[in-house]
């Protein structure tokens, strides 16, 4: 079988993730594993994702079992009491729950603003292609020469400022060589890389979201790094395509950030 890699296996996947998750948000990776909510105060971190840039002032992660929440001391008594409120650890990101920490971030000009559902890939899953689709290859800077073409947010960051960087982009053309989408990942962080993909409308449920998903994330492996993908939890077409694609359901998180940020993003 065309498999996506022969040099990684899920146990070494998911442990990776963890590790990196736990460098996040300064705790353990065993800590994820617990069935009992982790709760801890907030701090500089070392290590973390290149764009958690500052503390968290409140954060949750749940690969499944116990929320793992990082909480500023001005609201670490409530995430405590906001968590033992919580029949089972998944209710954490739910509502009616959330609404309890809505309005409580408010007294500090803070908002919910991501719920993100994570997945990582099964190395064993094939390799899948699509007839008539031909895909460019393009590395680092060669990147930047689509960035003028700015219909492919969900794909790339379109900066070259910061450290986060688009490394590569899986630009997919169709029979009459018409650009239809692009699939791009970049390195959030030393192992792990997220990779994004976006099609033209007028090209969408052809199987090409697929097709360059799937040819990125072994092109990801090759260069000896894991791949991730993530999703708004209401955005179905996108965890179809990662699903397909050989995708498992790994983690969620839920982040506050700043009113102001939250404001930012309706834009």
């Amino acid at each position: 079988m065309n498999c996506l890699s022969n040099d990684f296996n899920w146990e070494m996947i998911r442990r990776a993730a963890m590790e990196q998750s736990a460098k996040d948000c300064g705790c353990s990776p065993e800590d994820f594993e617990k069935q009992e909510n982790t709760v801890l105060l907030s701090k500089p971190l070392c290590g973390a994702k290149k764009y958690y840039t500052q503390p968290h002032f409140c954060q949750f992660v749940s690969y499944g079992n116990g929320v793992v929440a990082v909480a500023d001391e001005k609201v670490y008594d409530f995430v405590c009491q906001y968590l033992q409120s919580c029949r089972y650890p998944f209710y954490a990101f739910d509502t009616p729950h959330l609404n309890q920490i809505s309005k409580e971030m408010q007294k500090y000009q803070k908002a919910v603003c991501f719920l993100a559902e994570y997945f990582l890939p099964d190395p064993k899953s094939e390799v899948i292609t699509l007839p008539g689709l031909t895909i460019e290859w393009l590395y680092d800077q060669q990147i930047e020469k689509l960035y003028s073409d700015r219909r492919f947010s969900m794909a790339l960051s379109y900066t070259t400022e910061g450290e986060k960087k688009d490394r590569i982009a899986a630009v997919g053309f169709v029979e009459d060589g018409e650009l239809a989408g692009v699939a791009g990942v970049s390195d959030d962080c030393d192992q792990l890389w997220q990779i994004g993909i976006d099609v033209l409308p007028q090209f969408r449920g052809r199987g090409i979201a697929k097709a360059l998903t799937s040819a990125l994330t072994r092109e990801v492996f090759a260069k000896g790094k894991i791949p991730f993908y993530c999703t708004a939890w209401s955005n179905l077409i996108s965890k179809r395509n990662a699903i397909a694609c050989g995708y498992r359901s790994a983690w969620v998180e839920l982040s506050v950030k700043d009113i102001s940020f939250t404001e930012q993003m309706l834009h």
